[in-house]
């Protein structure tokens, strides 16, 4: 996205060179998901919310900085809640980085499994062609071992290139937001 176009869809300070992203809450508790009762530092931010701030984050360039900025209205200020909060989106980044870490790493751990299942397969294949009688049956069963082994070298591919990128993407983002200066402005 061209700079010109961030400028006119986020905040933008010169002298600090950092892109605001602003959202508006009526309470502290609307970034938080409705259906998690638990302490500030522990809670789930909103779907949304965090869809929302991914989105900034993937459309701001990382040249940048960022400074999340919630606008509450008609809210009296409370340094307490307020630190509660932060530290609350802090621990959320966290929990969401060391869990798509675990997911990254169980799919890298099915893609060598892709990799080995295919090669046998494919050398299974192989053998059988080569080794074994030329009858229908046994050409039927190699052919099978062939197609499986190349579906399987596909998924290895298809996992490796595409689920696993994504995902280091995403961490990389979530590790951005969890390092951005999250500040609160009142207003009446």
């Amino acid at each position: 996205m061209k700079e010109k176009e961030l400028k006119q869809l986020y905040r933008y300070e010169e002298k600090e060179v950092v892109y605001y992203i602003d959202v508006q809450l009526e309470d502290y508790r609307d970034a938080y998901s409705e259906w998690d009762y638990s302490p500030f530092n522990n809670r789930d931010l909103d779907d949304d919310l965090t869809e929302y701030l991914l989105e900034c984050s993937f459309e701001i360039p990382f040249r940048y900085n960022i400074i999340i900025n919630f606008h509450l209205l008609h809210q009296q200020i409370s340094a307490t809640r307020e630190k509660r909060s932060i530290e609350g989106m802090y621990n959320y980044f966290a929990y969401k980085i060391r869990k798509i870490k675990n997911y990254r790493m169980r799919t890298l751990r099915d893609t060598i499994a892709f990799l080995i299942i295919g090669s046998v397969l494919l050398i299974s294949g192989t053998i059988t062609e080569k080794y074994v009688q030329n009858s229908m049956v046994i050409k039927l069963i190699s052919e099978g071992l062939f197609i499986g082994g190349w579906v399987m070298i596909w998924e290895m591919f298809s996992s490796w290139f595409f689920n696993i990128k994504k995902l280091t993407d995403e961490i990389k983002h979530f590790t951005r937001l969890k390092s951005t200066r999250i500040i609160y402005t009142y207003k009446d």
